[in-house]
């Protein structure tokens, strides 16, 4: 599943070919991705202008002048590829919207599990407000800090890699990064959160890491493991820069560790950690 880097390159990249343009058109190639498609997706947006395009977690939100904005979640596999302008004959079968700009530039919503999702967003009901409402604060934001992570985990018993994983607890922070975070801070990812959270020190190193690890990702284009490209097509090359994160049984890249990159399940999803390096040491 993308991560707020990926999603944030995706967004900037919708920014960089949709601001300021207006939808031509739209064709609808399935009438269902996760949820079915609003049957009045294509007349709500159809020669309206894109005044704004943000980010909110995982979320990308595209704002029209009409006060309307679509919400939407890449899912597993979704993606938004430009269409080159000379065609193939073989056209990606994985498109499932086709959206052509006031520029003609072609812009394809391609996802091959159809987990994604687009929600029109009526300005009248608050759903905004509603969705910002469920979600803990963006891993960038500056809210996101050491008071803010004590004060949510320091009841909280279940692993601080689960907690990370928690988008009511801290946006945009998936397993790949969570992991990645958690052994530049040193931090067992087993630990139960409330014990991180009673280490200010700890507290502090796992927020900067974790903003440092998400920030790196976005400037090298995010990690491309399976499908994560970005709208021109390019790969991501964080995921030549993970210590821990798919290197079950390879050699920590730490200097002076000669252990072996470990592998376990957590809430259904793979850890990849050093056990000598992150060892809750007190300083």
């Amino acid at each position: 599943m993308p991560e707020l880097p990926e999603v944030e390159i995706i967004k900037n990249n919708l920014s960089d070919y949709l601001l300021d343009k207006t939808f031509h058109s739209i064709e609808v190639f399935t009438d269902k991705l996760r949820y079915k498609i609003p049957h009045n997706l294509v007349e709500s947006i159809k020669n309206k202008r894109v005044i704004d395009i943000t980010r909110i977690a995982k979320y990308i939100i595209v704002s029209l002048d009409n006060n309307y904005s679509l919400l939407i979640h890449l899912g597993m596999t979704g993606n938004f590829l430009i269409r080159p302008k000379k065609k193939s004959s073989n056209d990606n079968k994985h498109v499932r919207l086709r959206f052509t700009m006031s520029d003609h530039s072609e812009i394809d919503y391609v996802d091959i599990r159809k987990f994604g999702f687009f929600k029109l967003i009526d300005p009248q009901k608050n759903e905004l407000y509603k969705l910002k409402a469920k979600l803990g604060p963006d891993a960038l934001s500056n809210d996101f800090n050491t008071r803010y992570l004590q004060r949510s985990l320091r009841h909280r018993s279940i692993s601080i890699k689960s907690a990370l994983l928690n988008q009511q607890i801290v946006g945009g922070v998936g397993n790949i990064y969570a992991s990645e975070a958690l052994f530049r801070a040193k931090i067992p990812p087993t630990m139960e959160s409330k014990k991180v959270a009673k280490n200010k020190i700890k507290t502090d190193d796992l927020i900067s890491s974790i903003k440092f690890i998400l920030s790196d990702a976005i400037q090298v284009g995010g990690s491309t493991i399976r499908n994560h490209k970005n709208m021109e097509g390019k790969s991501g090359y964080f995921q030549y820069k993970f210590n821990v994160y798919n290197r079950e049984n390879m050699e920590c890249n730490s200097e002076n560790c000669s252990s072996k990159i470990k592998k376990i399940v957590q809430t259904g999803r793979s850890t990849f950690y050093c056990d000598k390096c992150q060892k809750m040491r007190s300083r």
